[in-house]
């Protein structure tokens, strides 16, 4: 059976954000600490950092792609309320929402300045924002076009929901995690500190490069390898619930 444009523009959106989108998020605010083995680069960056660029670069791609297929199938005309409903309308402000999110990151990632620069919090937390919203935006939008659908439309909203679940719990795990690893860490530095306390004093104008991966952090290994199980379970759940609302689609 051929493939519509309505069908590739649902494909690209629902791979973008609950797999790529998600995955690439998760890395970003839990996964700083990640090593492979005795590695904490990849590729001359942080491995955290290399693995969330992927992600999100993938994750842009599919939502201009996706948009692109709407926008053909609908001739460039935007979505009528009074012809096509309310929530379709809504979908597609939120979706255009989406989209815009998507090129400012881009945007953002191209121009950011040196991880050192006294100016870096203005990009940290502009990046930071737009990216949430466009993935907080992203759950609803997915359920208001799911909510459309009158074929498979429990299947439908029951996976949905499954993964919506499941982000709460991956967010709450991971926390709990952070925390855990906040405190045995702190009681490690201080020994440290203790020690480098002079050198330490040398550079604490000196921001360090997060990217790179070359600061100095304390990591426990068993922490390091419960996050790496569980970015990569997350991974092969969120993958396979978008597979099935493709199917079903």
């Amino acid at each position: 059976m051929a493939v519509t444009l309505i069908q590739a523009h649902a494909m690209a959106m629902i791979l973008s954000m609950m797999t790529f989108g998600s995955t690439g998020i998760i890395i970003a605010r839990y996964g700083r600490s990640l090593r492979f083995g005795t590695y904490k680069q990849l590729l001359g960056k942080a491995v955290w950092f290399q693995i969330h660029r992927f992600f999100l670069s993938i994750s842009s791609l599919l939502i201009l792609t996706g948009f692109l297929f709407i926008l053909v199938w609908a001739g460039g005309q935007w979505v009528d309320p009074q012809r096509l409903g309310l929530r379709l309308f809504a979908h597609s402000i939120m979706g255009g929402t989406i989209v815009c999110c998507a090129m400012i990151q881009i945007w953002l990632t191209l121009y950011r300045c040196n991880p050192n620069s006294r100016f870096r919090f203005i990009f940290d937390w502009s990046h930071r924002i737009v990216g949430l919203l466009a993935f907080i935006l992203s759950i609803p939008t997915i359920f208001l076009a799911l909510s459309l659908m009158r074929k498979y439309h429990i299947a439908l909203v029951t996976i949905i929901s499954i993964w919506a679940v499941w982000i709460v719990m991956v967010v709450m795990i991971c926390e709990k995690i952070e925390h855990k690893r906040r405190v045995s860490a702190a009681a490690m530095a201080n020994n440290i500190q203790q020690c480098d306390r002079n050198q330490e004093t040398m550079n604490t104008n000196i921001r360090p490069d997060i990217e790179a991966g070359t600061h100095t952090t304390v990591v426990n290994q068993y922490h390091n390898q419960i996050k790496l199980l569980l970015f990569l379970i997350h991974f092969i759940i969120s993958i396979t619930l978008s597979i099935l609302l493709i199917v079903f689609i």
